[in-house]
Protein backbone atom coordinates (compact mmCIF):
# COMPACT_ATOMS: atom_id res chain seq x y z
CA UNK A 1 0.00 0.00 0.00
CA UNK A 2 2.57 1.99 0.82
CA UNK A 3 4.64 1.74 -2.17
CA UNK A 4 1.42 2.34 -4.30
CA UNK A 5 0.67 5.87 -2.18
CA UNK A 6 4.40 6.93 -3.18
CA UNK A 7 3.99 5.96 -6.74
CA UNK A 8 0.66 7.59 -7.87
CA UNK A 9 -0.19 9.86 -4.50
CA UNK A 10 1.23 12.87 -7.00
CA UNK A 11 -1.72 11.94 -9.17
CA UNK A 12 -3.74 14.15 -6.54
CA UNK A 13 -1.93 17.30 -7.88
CA UNK A 14 -4.35 16.49 -11.35
CA UNK A 15 -7.30 16.14 -9.06
CA UNK A 16 -6.59 19.45 -7.25
CA UNK A 17 -6.19 21.30 -10.52
CA UNK A 18 -9.36 19.82 -12.33
CA UNK A 19 -11.33 20.73 -9.06
CA UNK A 20 -10.36 23.99 -9.08
CA UNK A 21 -11.35 24.42 -12.50
CA UNK A 22 -14.37 22.74 -12.49
CA UNK A 23 -14.95 25.59 -8.67
CA UNK A 24 -14.06 28.69 -11.13
CA UNK A 25 -16.29 27.82 -13.99
CA UNK A 26 -19.02 26.55 -12.47
CA UNK A 27 -19.50 29.64 -10.09
CA UNK A 28 -20.39 33.21 -11.44
CA UNK A 29 -18.78 36.16 -10.87
CA UNK A 30 -20.25 37.61 -7.04
CA UNK A 31 -21.46 41.13 -6.43
CA UNK A 32 -19.60 44.14 -6.02
CA UNK A 33 -18.72 45.16 -2.75
CA UNK A 34 -21.05 48.26 -2.94
CA UNK A 35 -23.81 45.93 -4.69
CA UNK A 36 -27.09 46.25 -2.36
CA UNK A 37 -28.65 43.74 0.05
CA UNK A 38 -31.27 43.44 -2.47
CA UNK A 39 -28.96 42.57 -5.45
CA UNK A 40 -26.99 40.63 -3.68
CA UNK A 41 -29.85 38.39 -2.24
CA UNK A 42 -31.35 37.95 -5.95
CA UNK A 43 -28.17 36.77 -7.08
CA UNK A 44 -27.89 33.96 -4.47
CA UNK A 45 -31.22 32.88 -5.00
CA UNK A 46 -31.21 32.77 -8.95
CA UNK A 47 -26.73 31.17 -8.88
CA UNK A 48 -27.79 28.98 -5.33
CA UNK A 49 -26.84 25.59 -7.18
CA UNK A 50 -23.82 26.72 -9.52
CA UNK A 51 -22.24 28.21 -6.27
CA UNK A 52 -22.86 25.37 -4.03
CA UNK A 53 -20.76 23.34 -6.53
CA UNK A 54 -17.98 25.58 -7.03
CA UNK A 55 -17.76 25.95 -2.93
CA UNK A 56 -17.35 22.22 -2.69
CA UNK A 57 -15.13 21.30 -5.86
CA UNK A 58 -13.10 24.73 -4.23
CA UNK A 59 -12.74 23.22 -0.56
CA UNK A 60 -11.90 19.89 -2.22
CA UNK A 61 -9.38 21.07 -4.37
CA UNK A 62 -8.10 22.82 -1.70
CA UNK A 63 -8.12 19.53 0.53
CA UNK A 64 -6.04 18.06 -2.20
CA UNK A 65 -3.58 20.96 -2.84
CA UNK A 66 -2.42 19.48 1.19
CA UNK A 67 -2.38 15.50 -0.06
CA UNK A 68 -0.36 16.52 -3.54
CA UNK A 69 2.01 18.83 -1.17
CA UNK A 70 2.63 15.66 0.94
CA UNK A 71 3.27 13.59 -1.89
CA UNK A 72 5.42 16.15 -3.37
CA UNK A 73 7.44 16.33 -0.23
CA UNK A 74 8.04 12.65 -0.08
CA UNK A 75 9.48 12.55 -3.17
CA UNK A 76 11.72 15.60 -2.86
CA UNK A 77 12.97 13.83 0.33
CA UNK A 78 13.74 10.61 -1.88
CA UNK A 79 15.62 12.37 -3.98
CA UNK A 80 17.72 14.95 -1.41
CA UNK A 81 18.63 13.64 1.74
CA UNK A 82 19.26 17.22 2.62
CA UNK A 83 15.42 18.55 1.41
CA UNK A 84 13.71 17.71 4.68
CA UNK A 85 13.45 21.60 5.69
CA UNK A 86 11.89 22.16 1.92
CA UNK A 87 9.48 19.70 1.87
CA UNK A 88 8.34 20.55 5.29
CA UNK A 89 7.96 23.91 3.94
CA UNK A 90 6.02 23.24 1.39
CA UNK A 91 3.88 21.25 3.06
CA UNK A 92 3.01 24.07 5.84
CA UNK A 93 2.40 26.34 2.76
CA UNK A 94 -0.25 24.16 1.72
CA UNK A 95 -1.67 23.51 4.50
CA UNK A 96 -1.50 26.91 5.34
CA UNK A 97 -3.08 28.30 2.28
CA UNK A 98 -5.80 26.29 2.12
CA UNK A 99 -7.33 26.89 5.83
CA UNK A 100 -6.79 30.61 4.93
CA UNK A 101 -8.66 29.90 1.73
CA UNK A 102 -11.13 28.03 3.60
CA UNK A 103 -13.49 30.95 5.17
CA UNK A 104 -13.64 32.66 1.49
CA UNK A 105 -15.39 29.49 0.04
CA UNK A 106 -17.66 29.08 3.62
CA UNK A 107 -18.64 32.08 2.96
CA UNK A 108 -20.22 31.51 -0.34
CA UNK A 109 -21.87 28.24 0.77
CA UNK A 110 -23.22 30.02 3.78
CA UNK A 111 -24.74 32.61 0.96
CA UNK A 112 -25.84 30.36 -1.41
CA UNK A 113 -27.68 28.04 1.30
CA UNK A 114 -29.03 30.81 3.85
CA UNK A 115 -29.54 33.44 2.24
CA UNK A 116 -33.47 33.54 2.96
CA UNK A 117 -32.66 33.84 6.71
CA UNK A 118 -29.96 36.64 6.54
CA UNK A 119 -30.60 40.13 7.75
CA UNK A 120 -29.87 42.53 4.82
CA UNK A 121 -26.42 43.85 6.77
CA UNK A 122 -25.49 40.29 7.30
CA UNK A 123 -25.91 39.90 4.00
CA UNK A 124 -23.60 42.88 2.58
CA UNK A 125 -20.63 41.71 5.20
CA UNK A 126 -20.67 38.04 3.95
CA UNK A 127 -20.49 39.66 0.89
CA UNK A 128 -17.61 41.61 1.16
CA UNK A 129 -15.67 38.90 2.96
CA UNK A 130 -16.29 36.60 0.38
CA UNK A 131 -14.68 39.28 -2.21
CA UNK A 132 -11.83 40.80 -0.42
CA UNK A 133 -10.81 38.08 2.82
CA UNK A 134 -7.78 36.36 0.33
CA UNK A 135 -4.98 38.19 1.76
CA UNK A 136 -3.78 35.43 4.53
CA UNK A 137 -4.34 32.96 1.53
CA UNK A 138 -1.48 34.93 -0.12
CA UNK A 139 0.86 34.26 2.30
CA UNK A 140 0.13 30.78 1.82
CA UNK A 141 0.50 30.26 -1.63
CA UNK A 142 3.58 32.67 -1.56
CA UNK A 143 5.58 29.92 0.45
CA UNK A 144 4.03 26.78 -1.07
CA UNK A 145 5.29 28.54 -4.18
CA UNK A 146 8.52 29.84 -3.41
CA UNK A 147 9.82 26.77 -1.03
CA UNK A 148 7.92 24.24 -3.10
CA UNK A 149 9.78 25.43 -5.68
CA UNK A 150 13.08 25.46 -4.24
CA UNK A 151 12.53 22.29 -3.32
CA UNK A 152 11.76 20.77 -7.13
CA UNK A 153 14.61 22.61 -8.03
CA UNK A 154 16.94 20.79 -5.17
CA UNK A 155 15.69 17.45 -5.16
CA UNK A 156 15.40 17.20 -8.94
CA UNK A 157 11.74 15.73 -8.48
CA UNK A 158 10.48 17.58 -11.38
CA UNK A 159 13.02 18.78 -14.08
CA UNK A 160 14.77 21.89 -12.95
CA UNK A 161 13.13 24.64 -14.65
CA UNK A 162 9.52 23.38 -13.36
CA UNK A 163 11.09 24.38 -10.19
CA UNK A 164 11.84 27.61 -10.91
CA UNK A 165 8.24 28.34 -12.50
CA UNK A 166 6.82 27.45 -9.82
CA UNK A 167 9.08 29.34 -7.56
CA UNK A 168 7.99 32.48 -9.97
CA UNK A 169 4.84 31.83 -9.41
CA UNK A 170 5.27 31.51 -5.42
CA UNK A 171 6.61 35.43 -5.91
CA UNK A 172 3.82 36.44 -8.31
CA UNK A 173 1.17 35.20 -5.66
CA UNK A 174 2.67 38.25 -3.06
CA UNK A 175 2.18 41.09 -5.66
CA UNK A 176 -1.48 41.90 -5.87
CA UNK A 177 -2.05 42.83 -9.20
CA UNK A 178 -0.46 39.50 -9.79
CA UNK A 179 -1.78 37.03 -7.41
CA UNK A 180 -5.07 35.99 -8.84
CA UNK A 181 -3.32 34.72 -12.34
CA UNK A 182 -0.48 33.30 -9.89
CA UNK A 183 -2.76 31.41 -8.08
CA UNK A 184 -4.23 30.22 -11.10
CA UNK A 185 -0.34 29.48 -12.81
CA UNK A 186 0.29 27.45 -9.07
CA UNK A 187 -2.83 24.91 -9.51
CA UNK A 188 -2.02 24.60 -13.57
CA UNK A 189 1.49 23.77 -11.96
CA UNK A 190 0.48 21.10 -9.55
CA UNK A 191 -1.98 19.68 -12.24
CA UNK A 192 0.59 19.64 -14.56
CA UNK A 193 3.50 18.46 -11.93
CA UNK A 194 1.16 15.61 -9.87
CA UNK A 195 1.24 13.96 -13.59
CA UNK A 196 4.72 14.09 -14.43
CA UNK A 197 5.65 12.80 -10.85
CA UNK A 198 3.45 9.84 -11.35
CA UNK A 199 4.46 9.09 -14.49
CA UNK A 200 8.28 9.46 -13.70
CA UNK A 201 7.86 6.73 -10.46
CA UNK A 202 9.58 7.49 -7.52
CA UNK A 203 13.29 8.18 -7.70
CA UNK A 204 15.92 5.76 -6.85
CA UNK A 205 18.72 7.98 -5.27
CA UNK A 206 22.80 6.55 -6.16
CA UNK A 207 25.14 6.63 -3.65
CA UNK A 208 27.66 7.99 -6.31
CA UNK A 209 25.75 10.66 -6.66
CA UNK A 210 26.95 14.06 -4.93
CA UNK A 211 23.79 15.92 -3.68
CA UNK A 212 22.85 19.58 -5.21
CA UNK A 213 22.79 22.26 -3.36
CA UNK A 214 20.87 25.51 -3.43
CA UNK A 215 24.76 27.42 -3.86
CA UNK A 216 25.02 25.52 -6.93
CA UNK A 217 21.80 26.09 -9.28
Amino acid sequence: MERWLSRWGPLSGAVAGILIAVSIFSGSNTPNNNAPAGQVARFYLQHATGQKASAIAGILGMAFLVLFAVAMAGRVRAGHAGGGWLANGAIGGAAFAAATFAPVIAFSWILASDIKFLTASTVQTLNVLQNDLFLPAIAGFFVFGVVGGLAAVVSKATVRWMGWVLFVFGIGAAVPPLSWFALLGIFLWVLVAGVWLAVQGTPRVRQSEPEVSLAHV
